[in-house]
């Protein structure tokens, strides 16, 4: 990783350890920076529903070589599964997670 990003990738900084349960049964910690999602519901006169999910935000090279969607991760006590997987080009990954 570069050490650009070694400071917000620290569990004493900005980090948190993620727990991944990989598909062929690896149990992996990875740290990342965690944004929990929120869900807006609109009413009223507006249309429509918004949602954002929870994201976590790797090193690249930190992702498990057998990832896939659907795995499962445990953050801070709580159970997710993997909806996607994202790399952005930079050396980072948000892994897009949903709540079970």
């Amino acid at each position: 990783m570069d050490q650009d990003w070694d400071v917000f990738f620290d569990p004493a900084d900005f980090a948190v350890t993620a727990t991944w349960d990989t598909p062929g049964g690896d149990i992996v910690e990875v740290v990342g920076i965690f944004e929990a999602g929120r869900e807006v519901a609109l009413s009223g006169n507006a249309v429509g529903v918004s949602a954002i999910l929870p994201v976590l935000t790797v090193a690249a090279e930190a992702i498990p070589s057998d990832a896939a969607q659907g795995d499962d991760l445990a953050i801070l006590s709580v159970n997710y599964r993997v909806t996607d997987i994202q790399p952005d080009g930079s050396g980072l990954t948000r892994v897009i997670l949903e709540k079970v």
